[in-house]
């Protein structure tokens, strides 16, 4: 994979060049006096790139000998190493160019001497690389490489190939394998009193049903208890182990990896006991099956390999989106050679599938990768080389934001929000002309999925969107040695606590406690700082002096004064905090300017430091709670737990009833209450690159909604507003000059300030792809009709009419409609006929009212699922759910 290193080196690089070109570089460099050598630097830096664009090209298939890809190689990474220091240097060089006024004068002397003498020495690392590249001929050996047999015969490079156009869940990864999944529903049915010969009927023949994917490295049974309890419903008061023992359930547990694994889940699953659950366990190791099933070898299944046929259908959906597609002669035969390489593996056919999905579809092609490929594959082990190709195979700035995923863990479900913001925070991705960079990362994102290198997660199939992802186990275990390499990649856990010896620019520390003593590191070169479990005590420091990525996010018992040095991170561009203890921020803060990504969401921050709005890079600032279906719930315990408390707003609370607007007398809290967001900042206005806001609180007799109209960039925006006549007025004017929004949430008490908007020119914008309302409404706006492309729209204590679901049935682009908690008022919901044509998924959950549901001939025709719950007083009758359900 000498690839990788260049790849990688490419990206670092473009990212240098990027700062060494900018005014403020220059006026940094003539006042330090060092103007020379940075215009030296960069024309040697220039042509360190030219030299590595071929070489990205000539590594794709391995051309040249060994000798000379070791000699290129070892000069790569050399390049690499210097460019990150030049970065280094050069993100210094900004930051003191940003207050050059203080470089003059008392202790920016200091700063301004090292600075300049830095900059000498690293002119003088450049020529002493060129002279030694020349005394070893490193030019001419990779002057010999030449083009690759493919460019030859199509004449491009990498770069110019067509990106995927990958629409999120439009592609089903598997093939149906009926002989096999009856025989896996007679296993699963042997012990009960019936026999099931299909799959609906064995999920129906269950009371409840859960898929637990094993996280790794897994320390205990928490993480699986707490899985099953959510996905089963589970009381709190109850132990899943009993709950199974007295409900027939299937359970899936999907890759679990040894022995130990085995012996940590099972303590919270039970026997097979008189009701009948049924457990279900995925493995790739023959003894952990075997532990599983007892040592009943026939309760062990093991799935064989394609058949020729279903062979040939994954390998021409993953090339062609068509299983079906009907291959010409000379193609077929250079299919059928490569199919008998991959040996039924779908693994490796859906690996090799996606590559040439995004090459000329040519037998010249395909014969150039079926030589590369070498041997037959026979195991796990030889699929490295198939997955190799694979990465070979990849456009330059895919391999470095692919190699990136080696830092989540196997199995880990990755948030794409999380993973578009890292990478751009990392430089990965540069702004193109004619889209955002979010565009452009999301595009690599779905390019990697259509080439079958990640995979999309269970939970974003079922919500329609390709939103989260993981990296198949093998996948990983492959990369990740790569990584460590090239990517200078440093895991840090209990096993392993030494020391590396070269530079760490990724950290990762994982499964420590919390007072353990860490062993002496370097840190000083550190980019990211991932963790997973707990943060050992004193690692976030002034040491971290060019961390640029704080990952946080889900870290166990985070305390606020862990923080305490993060003003001193100067060149931090990402920090995120969500789902930790965190309940207040530092004021330092404040010193951030580079920071782009603030994230705080679900956690117990509901204030924001002073100075936030010094931060005019900021991108992405999230926080509050997130908006979900138990969004009601958690607010009617935070309202117990006020009335408890003596809180005289909640006492009158009770006593406004019905559907009053804001003329009425209304408590000074919002519908979700100001604990469950942050409070907006005043002058948010400054903070104008912001493209991601919310959730802020809005308190009455605040600016903040009438300014918010001012941050032209947004993209989406949720507020939990305290709705005053003037506050809903502001609110609304300022969306309506939203131009390139496209989700928006609104919490209150009362929506009914959403209803005045009249003229056109008050309307939310028209492009808004998602809605998002909490709160007392009573009837849709007059404008909800307009929204053309809205393609989600979630509700919650709306109180919404018969009336309202017939305007939103006509919504021609509407996919995904939630239904929550008090969001339909009346007895009977109907589907009307020929209304909702597109929509996919439909959840209808905690309408105690609602008696019973009407779906009319015609509607919901593209219907995929539908999930109805808590709904205590439904009557599931002949002509209404059962019938869809059989469908």
């Amino acid at each position: 994979m000498e690839a990788t290193a260049v790849s990688l080196t490419r990206t670092v690089l473009d990212g240098v060049l990027g700062s060494a070109g900018t005014a403020m570089a220059d006026e940094a460099a003539l006042l330090l006096g060092v103007r020379g050598e940075v215009g030296f630097i960069r024309s040697e830096l220039q042509m360190m790139q030219s030299f590595l664009r071929v070489q990205s090209s000539a590594t794709r298939w391995g051309a040249g000998g060994g000798g000379c890809r070791d000699t290129v190689r070892t000069c790569v990474k050399q390049v690499r190493d210097l460019a990150c220091d030049l970065e280094d240097c050069l993100l210094d060089f900004t930051l003191h160019a940003s207050r050059s006024r203080w470089l003059r004068w008392g202790p920016g002397l200091a700063a301004r001497h090292r600075v300049a003498g830095r900059i000498q020495g690293l002119k003088a690392t450049v020529v002493e690389l060129n002279q030694r590249n020349e005394r070893y001929n490193v030019f001419a050996a990779a002057s010999h490489h030449g083009a690759t047999p493919g460019e030859e015969h199509h004449g491009q490079a990498d770069d110019d190939y067509p990106r995927a156009q990958l629409a999120p869940g439009s592609e089903r990864q598997d093939i149906e394998r009926a002989g096999e999944m009856d025989e896996l529903v007679k296993l699963v049915n042997k012990m009960g009193d019936a026999w099931v010969v299909s799959d609906m009927a064995l999920i129906d023949g269950f009371d409840g049903r859960a898929w637990v994917t094993v996280p790794h490295p897994l320390e205990s049974t928490d993480e699986v208890e707490r899985r099953l309890r959510k996905q089963l419903g589970v009381a709190p008061d109850r132990t899943v182990r009993a709950w199974l023992e007295e409900n027939r359930c299937l359970v899936v547990v999907d890759d679990v990896s040894s022995h130990e694994e085995w012996e940590l889940i099972s303590r919270c699953l039970p026997a097979n006991g008189p009701t009948g659950s049924r457990v279900v366990v995925t493995t790739r190791r023959d003894d952990v099956a075997r532990q599983c099933a007892g040592d009943v070898r026939e309760n062990v299944y093991e799935l064989k390999p394609l058949e020729d046929e279903e062979a040939r259908k994954l390998f021409c959906q993953k090339v062609y989106k068509d299983a079906g597609y009907k291959l010409m002669d000379d193609m077929m035969e250079q299919a059928n050679r490569i199919l008998e390489r991959c040996r039924g593996l779908p693994l490796a056919i859906a690996t090799i599938g996606g590559l040439l999905a995004n090459r000329p579809k040519t037998s010249r092609e395909w014969m150039d990768l079926r030589k590369h490929l070498g041997s037959e594959l026979e195991s796990d082990r030889d699929i490295k080389r198939v997955i190799t190709s694979s990465y070979d195979g990849l456009p330059y700035h895919l391999k470095c934001c692919f190699l990136y995923l080696s830092i989540f863990p196997e199995n880990h479900e990755i948030r794409l929000t999380r993973l578009l913001r890292r990478w751009i925070a990392e430089g990965y991705i540069t702004k193109p002309r004619d889209m955002s960079v979010e565009e452009l990362g999301r595009r690599y994102y779905n390019e990697l999925i259509s080439r079958s290198m990640i995979q999309p997660s269970e939970k974003a199939r079922a919500s329609m969107a390709v939103e989260r992802c993981r990296v198949h186990g093998v996948v990983l275990q492959i990369i990740l040695s790569q990584s460590i390499e090239e990517n200078q990649l440093f895991i840090m856990d209990k096993h392993c606590n030494e020391a590396p010896q070269g530079n760490i620019r990724h950290l990762v520390v994982t499964r420590w406690k919390k007072n353990e003593k860490m062993a002496s590191l370097n840190l000083s070169q550190v980019r990211s700082l991932t963790i997973f479990g707990r943060c050992p005590v004193s690692l976030i420091s002034s040491k971290l002096h060019f961390l640029r990525v704080l990952d946080l996010e889900d870290t166990l018992e985070l305390e606020n004064d862990d923080l305490k040095h993060i003003g001193e991170l100067h060149h931090l561009r990402y920090l995120g905090l969500r789902k930790t203890n965190i309940s207040r921020l530092p004021s330092s803060l404040e010193n951030l300017r580079f920071l782009e990504t603030l994230d705080v969401q679900d956690t117990k921050v509901t204030q924001l430091p002073v100075g936030i709005t010094k931060l005019e890079k900021l991108c992405h600032l999230v926080g509050g709670v997130n908006f979900a279906k138990d969004l009601a719930g958690k607010t009617r315990k935070n309202k117990e737990a006020s009335k408890c408390n003596g809180d005289p707003f909640e006492m009158l609370a009770d006593l406004v009833t019905g559907c009053y607007g804001y003329k009425q007398v209304e408590p000074s809290c919002s519908c979700c209450t100001c604990e469950f967001s942050v409070t907006a900042p005043e002058r948010i206005e400054k903070l104008r690159n912001l493209q991601v806001l919310g959730v802020v609180h809005i308190a009455r007799g605040s600016k903040v909604a009438k300014n918010l109209g001012e941050l032209t960039s947004l993209r989406r925006l949720g507020v939990d507003v305290d709705a005053t006549e003037e506050v809903g007025k502001d609110l609304c004017s300022s969306i309506s000059r939203l131009v390139h929004l496209e989700r928006l949430e609104v919490r209150s008490r009362s929506l009914e300030f959403l209803k005045e908007a009249r003229k056109a020119e008050e309307m939310p914008p028209k492009h808004l792809l998602s809605l998002r309302l909490c709160g007392r409404l009573g009837n849709l706006p007059g404008w909800m009709d307009r929204l053309k492309d809205l393609a989600k729209v979630k509700l919650i204590q709306t109180q919404l009419k018969q009336v309202d679901v017939e305007v939103m049935g006509k919504l021609r682009n509407l996919t995904l409609l939630a239904l929550w908690e008090e969001s339909f008022a009346e007895k009977t919901l109907c589907f009307g006929e020929g209304t909702f044509p597109k929509l996919k998924l439909l959840y209808i959950e905690g309408m105690e009212n609602i008696e019973s549901i009407q779906i009319k001939d015609g509607a919901l025709a593209v219907l995929e699922k539908l999930e109805v719950k808590k709904c205590v007083n439904l009557d599931d009758s002949k002509d209404g759910l059962s019938l869809v359900l059989v469908l």
